[in-house]
């Protein structure tokens, strides 16, 4: 299945960030939007999460039907107002738990909390894939 993932900002009367899945069994695709009030998060914050979440969507996997739920786990946002220079967003992503570190000024603390929250509640029912990697076979 061919997996995109959005960040969306929008406007209006403030609400708490959600995700929201579009799944198109007929073309075998689905995005996963993270919808955030224009307040809580920059441009620049919703492009650098776009990235990180499209990466991280890379090891985590929704559960088959027919394997049960997994155990809950913490997700934690950090703003650091001392990332290093060029640094946006770095993740330290374990079976165990997720904590992302955050350029201060990229999305509000409030934000952070309800995201990382609402990724806290939906984890029973993914799962963290093993790491694989390789090279291109030299011509």
């Amino acid at each position: 299945m061919h997996l995109t993932i959005e960040v969306e900002r929008v406007h209006g009367a403030w609400f708490a960030p959600y995700i929201k899945d579009h799944i198109n069994p007929e073309e075998d695709s689905a995005t996963c939007v993270f919808y955030f009030h224009w307040d809580d998060i920059t441009d620049e914050g919703a492009e650098a999460f776009t990235q990180v979440f499209t990466q991280q969507a890379l090891r985590w996997k929704p559960r088959t039907t027919d394997a049960p739920r997994g155990q809950r786990i913490p997700i934690w946002m950090e703003l650091d107002p001392d990332m290093e220079r060029g640094c946006a967003i770095v993740v330290d992503d374990r079976a165990t738990y997720i904590r992302y570190v955050v350029r201060d000024g990229l999305i509000t603390q409030r934000a952070a909390d309800a995201i990382t929250r609402h990724q806290s509640e939906r984890s029973p029912d993914w799962e963290r894939q093993p790491a694989r990697y390789g090279a291109p076979e030299a011509i």
